[in-house]
């Protein structure tokens, strides 16, 4: 599959095409084939020869490299691969000045073992939020084409930083290749339908959950998101005083839409010597710290034994134990 030659051609070509209309005489078509879009990312191949117009950072960002790789591009021979023996972070971006009004459409290629903590690609116009999408890697050569539709550039910025971020795992690998930007028509001005992502959180018994500071709003047509910040509702550690579901309301700042968080209340873990399993052991251990409270000089030890997160280490704690013990949790 020879996608650079395709994406780079730009051909202009006219065929003349003969024919017979029904009741007529012969008749003259000419079918036009239009250039093919100018891709503004340089070396989006790459291929280059010269300095590399990418930008490339992270705690570990020598885990990606644009190197020759058989078989590991979508064409030509060239891409930017990436693997590590430990885990790993990288960010390779490449920053486009002089736009013209437009919307704009991004695109890569991408293939690899999968299973890294998140890869995405990621366009940032000046002075906006970046959008992204997730890339998911499902094995070699099965090539992934994750694109961005609703980039929309005017003339007060100007500029857009076009890129891919992963944050992998020990022994993940994977290589992207062939990414274009291209024009491919007037900035939107109609709004565009987008779904927030509902929250879903866990908390202790008497402890306020910790929520996102922002939240995902996602493009229905091409699944491409931002992140989005978020007010959420005064969220006091009191209103969590029974175990169950609770629900919570936040609001999309610059906008009317809102979002839900569902959060679960539940006891901290009995298991408190962790080898997986709630026996005797784990309760001689809340029975050497009963009476403990928080300010008590060996609390820090202690508080684990308080799993209804009451700030003390009583009779209620125990029981919880011997009660799992006896059934576990599911």
């Amino acid at each position: 599959m020879q996608m650079k030659q395709v994406v780079q051609s730009g051909v202009l070509a006219a065929a003349l095409l003969m024919g017979c209309l029904p009741f007529a005489g012969p008749a003259q078509a000419i079918a036009v084939v239009l250039p093919a879009p100018v891709n503004l990312a340089l070396d989006g191949d790459f291929e280059g020869t010269d300095a590399s117009p990418w930008l490339i950072e992270g705690d570990q960002a020598s885990a990606v490299s644009i190197k020759s790789q058989d078989n590991h591009t979508s064409g030509g021979t060239h891409s930017a691969a990436y693997w590590s023996a430990s885990a790993f972070h990288f960010k390779v971006s490449q920053r486009i000045v002089g736009l013209e009004d437009g919307r704009y459409l991004l695109s890569a290629f991408t293939q690899g073992g999968g299973g890294e903590v998140s890869s995405r690609i990621f366009a940032t116009v000046e002075g906006d939020n970046p959008i992204q999408t997730d890339f998911i890697n499902t094995g070699y050569a099965a090539w992934k084409n994750p694109q961005l539709t609703h980039i929309n550039v005017v003339v007060t910025n100007g500029s857009c930083t076009i890129g891919f971020e992963v944050n992998g795992k020990a022994d993940n690998w994977g290589s992207v290749d062939d990414i274009t930007f291209t024009r491919i028509g007037d900035v939107e001005t109609a709004p565009v339908s987008m779904t927030v992502q509902p929250v879903l959180a866990t908390s202790w018994l008497h402890a306020a959950p910790e929520l996102p500071s922002v939240v995902r709003a996602v493009y229905n047509d091409d699944h491409s998101y931002l992140q989005v910040p978020v007010q959420w509702e005064t969220n006091p550690a009191t209103n969590y005083d029974h175990l169950g579901v609770y629900q919570l309301t936040g609001a999309i700042q610059g906008s009317d839409s809102t979002v839900l968080a569902t959060i679960l209340v539940r006891m901290k873990p009995a298991d408190l010597n962790a080898d997986g399993i709630v026996n005797v052991g784990d309760l001689a251990l809340a029975y050497y710290d009963m009476q403990a409270s928080a300010g008590s000089v060996d609390w820090e030890r202690a508080k684990k034994a308080d799993l209804n997160n009451d700030g003390k280490v009583d009779l209620a704690d125990v029981q919880f134990i011997a009660e799992q013990m006896i059934q576990p949790a599911t």
